[in-house]
């Protein structure tokens, strides 16, 4: 593999989260792709901003963490994408997302088919797909031979569920947190009001066996389906700053764990709620992470 040929490929929205008294560069797949780096794995992230202030100082800032802006396309006429971020007192995040944006119509700039002869892997999710520009962009990628990951990522009202459930069938590999679970299937696995969770994954399993899935529980850990077999963790306690990336982290974490170095679903699983939970500990999307935050969460 060439040293700029990337393993992962992110697609998706790059914005900004605007806090109460900052700003900081944000998108789940943009997330996801720094943390991918800064765990070894070479990312590619696809998106588009605007020729604007705020998308020089997103170029600016890929140049600095050493990603590839190449994937990166610049639009004439809509702005870089904004979101306004209120933490309530537990630090659990609620988000406003400006509509249209950039990133709402990705232009994909470089020459796509070399990448997908040599990547592994492609990302995607679903708030990227709110406009049908993006969904018939991402259509051809998505029935590419790479390994798909869809992160689903449902913000109200800036999803269409029929076309989520679509993108859902191209995907190897599906993650979605508990509510999510609910939205998607509840009605047509026939969940019922008494259900734990771990019989409302069995049902998800049971009805698309083929499928890897990955439903995250915040605080109690998450749940991984692959093979025929469920995985439980039950998560680490931490002191929650803020929730922002701590998704994308976990997901980030477990891509790399489990597809890219191959290790064992529960090794795999465990590396990601640790890198899950050291970001909910840490103010913003993406903190440096230490080999000493690993060793002491897992002292605990």
């Amino acid at each position: 593999m060439k040293h700029d040929t990337p393993e992962v490929v992110c697609w998706g929205e790059i914005l900004w989260d605007v806090f109460e008294d900052h700003s900081v560069i944000g998108g789940a797949p943009f997330n996801l792709a720094q943390r991918l780096q800064s765990l070894g794995t070479k990312t590619l992230m696809i998106s588009t901003i605007g020729r604007d202030e705020l998308g020089d100082d997103v170029i600016d800032y890929m140049s600095q963490k050493g990603l590839a802006t190449h994937g990166v396309g610049l639009h004439d006429s809509l702005a870089t994408g904004k979101v306004r971020v209120i933490l309530d007192q537990l630090g659990v995040a609620t988000y406003t997302i400006e509509d249209p944006a950039a990133w709402d119509e990705i232009d994909l700039k470089i020459e796509f088919s070399s990448v997908l002869e040599t990547a592994r892997v492609l990302v995607f999710g679903s708030l990227a797909m709110r406009h049908v520009p993006n969904q018939k962009r991402l259509k051809p990628l998505a029935q590419s031979k790479l390994f798909k990951v869809f992160d689903v990522n449902l913000r109200a009202p800036h999803f269409d569920l029929s076309w989520i459930r679509s993108m859902m069938l191209q995907a190897e590999m599906i993650k979605m947190n508990e509510e999510e679970l609910e939205i998607l299937f509840a009605q047509t696995l026939d969940f019922q009001a008494n259900d734990s969770i771990d019989q409302k994954c069995h049902k998800l399993s049971n009805h698309y066996s083929s499928k890897v899935w990955c439903i995250t529980l915040g605080g109690e850990g998450a749940r991984l389906y692959i093979d025929g077999t469920w995985h439980a963790h039950s998560g680490y306690k931490v002191t929650v700053v803020d929730t922002v990336g701590a998704g994308d982290s976990f997901l980030a974490a477990l891509i790399h764990a489990l597809i890219i170095a191959e290790q064992p679903a529960e090794q795999a699983l465990n590396f990601a709620v640790q890198t899950g939970s050291i970001v909910a500990a840490k103010s913003g999307a993406n903190p440096e992470i230490s080999a000493l935050d690993y060793a002491e969460l897992s002292s605990k």
